[in-house]
């Protein structure tokens, strides 16, 4: 499941010799274990890994709303 644009352009992110293309895989992947790494029995911790998880995207990626 791609997410796709308005204009049906999605991310392609193959080349592993590219550092912007590495460095992003990495952000992701930090993020995607913090939205992971929560005590699934705990819905404090599910609630502080995402808050946490967003927060993080938003820093790395410089988005403010």
């Amino acid at each position: 499941m791609k997410y796709k644009n308005k204009d049906g352009i999605e991310l392609n992110y193959t080349n592993d010799n590219d550092i912007h293309q590495v460095l992003v895989k990495e952000v992701i992947s930090e993020a995607i274990k913090i939205f992971e790494g929560y005590n699934r029995f705990d819905g404090r911790s599910a609630e502080y890994a995402i808050q946490r998880g967003v927060w993080f995207l938003k820093d790395n990626f410089d988005i403010t709303e």
